[in-house]
């Protein structure tokens, strides 16, 4: 449960973030801002959405929202906690019920 409220915690902190590139006005290359201006700080959130590409830096020291990768990381996030959660419950499933035999 620890882990679960972590992880919302971090991807709360994102969307953050995201919206204030977005309330800035900071999502393309042209409208690129200092995070000062954006009114955040260099924090976790902003370095793994560094990382990620998400936030772009478009001239030193100028940052923008990269949409676009956003949109693609949290796809990808959800197809991955999706295939986690696929695979606990057919490893439930087998435990539970065990093996079948093969004829």
């Amino acid at each position: 449960m620890g882990a679960t409220v972590a992880i919302a915690a971090s991807m709360r902190k994102e969307r953050d973030v995201r919206d204030a590139f977005r309330a800035a006005g900071a999502t393309t290359p042209v409208n690129a801002m200092s995070l000062q201006s954006v009114g955040i700080e260099e924090t976790m959130a902003v370095r793994r959405l560094k990382k990620r590409a998400v936030i772009r830096e478009a001239a030193p020291g100028l940052f923008y929202f990269d949409e676009d990768v956003y949109l693609a990381l949290s796809g990808m996030r959800r197809r991955m906690a999706l295939l986690l959660v696929g695979t606990l419950v057919l490893i439930m499933l087998v435990l539970t019920y065990g093996t079948v035999a093969i004829k």
